[in-house]
């Protein structure tokens, strides 16, 4: 059972206008073109295919990483990207359920959609938290299989890699060595990267705050804060004032020092909320491209540290 915020009802409506752009069958590869293509949802996905997959890939990013990541708009030119991929790689645990999908469908190519072969989820083997233990349309937007912002989280980027790089080697066997050659070689960068993090970020630990939405468990995890609530009463539905006298209450209680949300969130309602409780708005990204100057997952994982270390006044 999935329980969405909305449903995918714009993606039709932008085959009639794609569908004249096509220069090629529908899932057909280009067989004057020997690289593998490959459409990520997200730029964090595209940043790890580009490093794995070096010039035996293409790829083309549909999110531009400053969207929600849950209700990316869909545009005209996703269904050619789409048509022509070999995979398509998402962060799976539905985080792109409620417009991904559907997409995939309407461009006609069999290999990427959901559950087929080119439909890559790089959560695999990831340790899913939040998975819910009731499913029910009154919680709001629940993710039946966990919470799926694992690209924050800085120990979730080795495993994220390994699978871009397993799917490669599947779709081309013989590119397979270069293939595990770049990711041992990226992995280790992202491993000493978490090492460093995990070291500077100690001062963070025990440290209380409050989000907007659900998403930030896996960087809380990471760096040991304590998740007090949300801004959102449930996931996906909009903050009530009741909730918010609540939440404010229960906050200056527990000492909470941050309001926690990302570029895509309201800003100006979470620096009130951190004002009536004494607390630092804290502006992080969602996505690689969320802010200005975060072109990597690497240097996502640097800024989002920066911003929360700021608030304490330790940061650079």
């Amino acid at each position: 059972m999935r329980v969405t915020r909305m449903e995918p009802v714009r993606a039709a409506a932008l085959v009639l206008a794609a569908l004249s752009m096509l220069a090629l069958r529908p899932g057909v590869a280009d067989a004057g073109d020997p690289k593998v293509k490959v459409v990520a949802s997200v730029p964090d996905l595209g940043d790890m295919a580009r490093r794995i997959g070096g010039d035996r890939v293409q790829v083309d990013v549909l999110a531009s990483g400053r969207e929600d990541l849950h209700g990316v708009p869909a545009r005209p030119s996703f269904i050619p990207k789409l048509s022509r991929a070999d995979l398509l790689l998402t962060l799976g645990l539905d985080a792109e359920h409620s417009w991904l999908p559907a997409l995939a469908d309407e461009a006609r190519n069999q290999r990427i959609r959901e559950d087929q072969t080119g439909w890559i989820e790089t959560s695999r083997g990831v340790a899913v938290l939040d998975v819910p233990t009731v499913l029910s349309r009154a919680e709001g937007e629940q993710h039946p299989e966990g919470n799926p912002h694992i690209n924050i989280g800085p120990q979730n980027g080795a495993m994220m890699a390994r699978n871009v790089a397993d799917a490669f080697s599947d779709f081309d066997p013989a590119g397979a060595a270069e293939y595990t050659r770049r990711c041992d070689a990226y992995v280790a960068e992202l491993e000493a990267l978490a090492q460093r993090l995990r070291v500077e970020g100690a001062p963070l630990r025990g440290v209380r705050v409050i989000s907007y939405h659900a998403d930030l468990s896996y960087l809380t995890e990471f760096y040991g804060m304590e998740i007090v609530g949300t801004l959102e009463p449930k996931p996906g539905i909009e903050p009530t004032a009741g909730h918010m006298a609540r939440l404010a209450e229960a906050g200056r209680a527990a000492g909470v020092t941050m309001v926690v949300y990302n570029q895509a969130q309201p800003a100006k309602l979470a620096g009130k909320f951190a004002d009536r409780i004494g607390a630092r708005p804290v502006q992080i990204g969602n996505m690689v491209g969320a802010l200005d100057g975060v072109s990597t997952w690497a240097a996502l994982q640097e800024h989002n540290l920066q911003a929360l270390l700021a608030a304490l006044g330790g940061g650079r």
